[in-house]
């Protein structure tokens, strides 16, 4: 019974709500609100134009795992299937929850690659991502000492072993012995993705990482120029560090997509490094904002009557 509760939309929502309330309750709202409304559109729609390129960086990226040599016609069929996935997301508790409807697409143009292989190659097109942020986050860590910059302990460690588990995930597949992993209880339900660490496929595992660096990067530096927008003085270095372990958190079923959650996540972690919390909730207010702006393409998506031939079959 508790388990379905937990599981409900309708807690997920409540959780969002509370987690809202507390993270506006004790800031200046007029300021927050007069900043919003007169925010410059050529910023946003800058701002938008980043989120849509990684978007395609991402579609590019996933289908590396599916496809030898992707053409531009395979990467704009990935890339409706995210942005399908990442509308309907926006109803779900966590966007591993709109992973599922990637299936969509894929599996409709693609009938020739196996369904578990497909669902195996969201997993890891997932983990990818989230290993490049947390050497980002790692690497960053040299650095916030020079720059007079305090990283919590329980961070540096969370980070440290993340990332070893990173590291020995593909020490693994690239000595070839990535089916190892699988024999452990707990991963075995993820054999399924065996074929895609197979030896022969390292090079495109290595493709993938490549540009999960530079995607990676662009969304770095793109929450930087926001908070820089909004005189958060949070530097470069302290985003590299801490939007790792944001967004791991955030992968967590806690709240509807992530509203509520991301906010207290960007109070903790900013504001107790000398921004001022209206500063720190108007980058995380407009982070949100982009990413329904960008999700809603998905809704013009499902609009189409391709989408719908699709969906009804």
């Amino acid at each position: 019974m508790l388990r379905k509760i937990f599981k409900s939309k309708a807690f997920k929502f409540g959780i969002s709500i509370i987690l809202i309330y507390f993270a506006f309750r004790k800031v200046d709202m007029v300021l927050i609100l007069r900043q919003l409304s007169g925010i410059n559109l050529v910023y946003l729609m800058f701002w938008l134009f980043i989120s849509i390129i990684s978007t395609v960086l991402l579609s590019y990226r996933w289908s590396l795992l599916l496809i030898k040599k992707p053409k531009i016609s395979d990467i704009v069929v990935f890339a409706k299937s995210i942005w399908s996935a990442s509308f309907y997301g926006l109803f779900v508790p966590t966007s591993a929850a709109g992973d599922l409807f990637k299936w969509i697409i894929i599996d409709e143009k693609y009938p020739k690659i196996p369904k578990a292989k497909l669902g195996a190659s969201i997993l890891l097109d997932r983990f990818i991502g989230m290993s490049m942020l947390v050497l980002f986050g790692f690497v960053s860590q040299f650095f916030a000492t020079s720059l007079g910059l305090t990283v919590p302990f329980l961070v540096r460690i969370a980070i440290g072993v993340v990332l070893a588990g990173c590291l020995v995930f593909y020490g693994l597949v690239f000595f070839g012995k990535g089916d190892l992993l699988f024999q452990i209880k707990i991963f075995a339900k993820l054999k399924n993705i065996g074929e895609l660490v197979d030896k022969k496929n390292i090079p495109q595992i290595l493709k993938c990482l490549a540009v999960s660096l530079i995607s990676d990067f662009l969304w770095i530096w793109q929450m930087w120029a926001i908070g820089n927008y909004f005189g958060t003085n949070i530097s470069f270095v302290e985003i590299l560090i801490y939007l790792p372990v944001i967004s791991t958190i955030l992968i967590l079923p806690i709240s509807i997509a992530g509203f509520g959650a991301r906010e207290q996540l960007y109070l903790y972690f900013f504001v107790s490094q000398g921004s001022s919390p209206e500063s720190v909730l108007l980058m995380s207010t407009i982070s949100g904002i982009l990413g329904i702006l960008n999700s809603l393409i998905g809704g013009l998506v499902a609009l189409t009557p391709e989408y719908k031939k699709v969906n009804s079959v």
